[in-house]
């Protein structure tokens, strides 16, 4: 095999560079917001830059954002009517998403997402399972590569269409056998609580705190305690430790637009 030139390597180099910095060129970001019950999740959706499209697998959940739905600002989408024995939301769901994916609509979203992950993936088992066959909604050992892989691949695709792209989750505590310490970790299978926030580049964990005037909400950016938080937005200091539940702010403090989409 012929050894290349250094002008040849430069120009190689180059090319690896220039094909890079287009492949970076966006202004959008992807976030796993994670937290306990009635900390504030869903609400901080509403935050980000408009048309906000929400598509909601927890029963009454959005109902916090009456207010901003009533005015149009925010618009949800409902599958709420799961049944575990006649499965339906999730095919209802996926046809509708995948036509969206083709037809670039979210994409002309300024926000997209899936509320929650825990949900979701409830109902893409369930119908999973229907559809193989599989008694009491339970998979097979052999099934749940599938299954992981229709999971990453559809974060994947969602966070690449243009828009934001948030997808909640609920927090569950557990204790380390070894250490006896108390962590906070998704609610969802076993091996895809570490491989989840990987494809997220904001991993951020909703918290309520007891204040004078009441009880507030924050925004966890960085690993505290028991929660594992963590930012590439808000990397060396843009971020504080605990900031306010607001999206925009955080687009603003990161030097990325904030400016909603006009359709």
């Amino acid at each position: 095999m012929t050894k290349l030139t250094s002008e040849q390597a430069r120009a190689q180099l180059a090319d690896i560079r220039a094909k890079y910095a287009e492949s970076t060129k966006f202004d959008n970001f992807s976030a796993l917001i994670m937290g306990e019950a009635g900390t504030g999740k869903t609400s901080i959706i509403a935050t980000g830059r408009k048309p906000i499209l929400i598509d909601s697998f927890d029963p009454l959940n959005t109902l916090v954002l009456k207010e901003l739905t009533d005015k149009g600002e925010v618009l949800v989408r409902q599958f709420w009517s799961e049944q575990s024995i006649a499965p339906t939301e999730y095919e209802r769901w996926e046809k509708q998403w995948s036509k969206d994916c083709d037809t670039g609509f979210i994409g002309m979203m300024g926000t997209y997402s899936i509320d929650s992950c825990t949900t979701w993936i409830e109902a893409l088992v369930n119908a999973y399972c229907k559809k193989k066959g599989r008694q009491n909604n339970i998979p097979e050992i052999q099934d749940y590569q599938v299954i992981y892989n229709i999971i990453k691949d559809t974060i994947k695709i969602s966070s690449t269409q243009g828009a934001d792209f948030i997808l909640t989750g609920h927090l569950v505590a557990y204790q380390d056998e070894v250490t006896g310490r108390t962590y906070s970790e998704l609610d969802i299978y076993k091996r895809l609580k570490t491989r989840v926030p990987l494809l997220f580049t904001e991993k951020l964990v909703t918290l309520s705190k007891e204040v004078p005037a009441g009880i507030k909400h924050v925004l966890l950016t960085n690993a505290a305690g028991r929660y594992r938080a963590s930012t590439q937005l808000g990397r060396n200091g843009k971020f504080a430790n605990e900031e306010e539940p607001d999206i925009k702010l955080l687009l603003k403090k990161a030097g990325l637009s904030a400016e909603d989409k006009v359709i």
